[in-house]
């Protein structure tokens, strides 16, 4: 009983500072994802590739530039879509009707927690700036303060 009287304040103040630790974690959303993609609209596919490495697949544009294609998948035992071309479209299909996306700027996105990966296309115009991202699947990133 001694020890109890004595260990309670330090038990007491772990609590406290615990549960202000956990106060300010975030977890990772489908609007955080979209985020990070706007961020480099309008910028150098150069800056996306020092970031994010080369990408899994690239194509033509409908605009006569190209599409850089990423893929992640959960864990090493997932089909990867880029091994698999029927599963690659361009653009994905997202129907802003029935589907919800998350829009934020030249960014469309729909998430979807029952695929193993997440999927990314950024459309890139003949200036090697991008123009457009769509995205599809189970991403997610840190949401910002600010749009």
């Amino acid at each position: 009983m001694k020890y109890i009287k004595i260990l309670l304040p330090f038990f007491l103040i772990l609590i406290v500072l615990v549960s202000r630790g956990c106060g300010n974690y975030t977890l990772p959303t489908s609007k955080g994802y979209t985020q990070l993609c706007q961020i480099y609209v309008g910028h150098d596919s150069s800056d996306l590739i020092d970031q994010w490495g080369q990408p899994g697949r690239t194509f033509e544009a409908p605009n006569k530039g190209e599409v850089l294609v990423y893929v992640e998948t959960k864990d090493e035992y997932t089909l990867n879509p880029l091994a698999h071309s029927a599963l690659i479209e361009s653009p994905p299909r997202i129907d802003p009707r029935k589907d919800r996306p998350e829009i934020i700027g030249d960014v469309i996105g729909r998430y979807y927690p029952s695929m193993d990966y997440c999927i990314t296309y950024f459309e890139v115009n003949k200036d090697n700036k991008i123009v457009r991202v769509i995205w599809k699947g189970d991403c997610s990133g840190i949401e910002r303060d600010r749009e």
